[in-house]
């Protein structure tokens, strides 16, 4: 038999190593959230709740209260800590689920990850400049 080897780490020093990694989001009002660009579901029985999304390796996994609720395969860039890929979301079945169940249940095939570019987004706001309606019209009478 071999001795394992290997180095022991406080809870400070593995908080350290692994909090570039972690990152707290507030799910919408169906249970998705946004992380870099990427819009991705995680639980729909969560509405407006702060869930931590976590990266390790090349998943990318969504948690609450100790509990994983989606996993998706990313890339993350550890240099840049940006997340370049986000796709093929696996869902968990879990406490926080609505008992009334999904009118239409998400699988993983049916899962839809959105990836809107910052510049792209920043870009659509400045093409259509506000514009002033009038709120009534004044007509001159006789």
């Amino acid at each position: 038999m071999a001795e394992a080897k290997g180095r022991l780490y406080s809870q400070d020093g593995l908080a350290q190593k692994f909090s570039r990694a972690l990152f707290p989001r507030t799910t919408n009002r169906y249970g998705c959230v946004t992380l870099h660009s990427y819009h991705f579901y995680v639980e729909e029985g969560l509405p407006k709740t702060k869930v931590l999304l976590w990266v390790y390796g090349e998943q990318l996994r969504a948690m609450f209260d100790n509990v994983v609720l989606a996993e998706y395969h990313c890339r993350y860039n550890w240099q840049a800590h940006q997340i370049s890929e986000v796709r093929d979301g696996v869902f968990y079945a879990t406490r926080f689920a609505s008992p009334q169940g999904a009118f239409l249940p998400l699988n993983p095939q049916e899962s839809l990850v959105l990836y809107r570019p910052r510049a792209m987004r920043d870009q659509t706001r400045l093409a259509f400049p506000a514009q002033q309606l009038w709120l009534f019209e004044l007509v001159q009478t006789a």
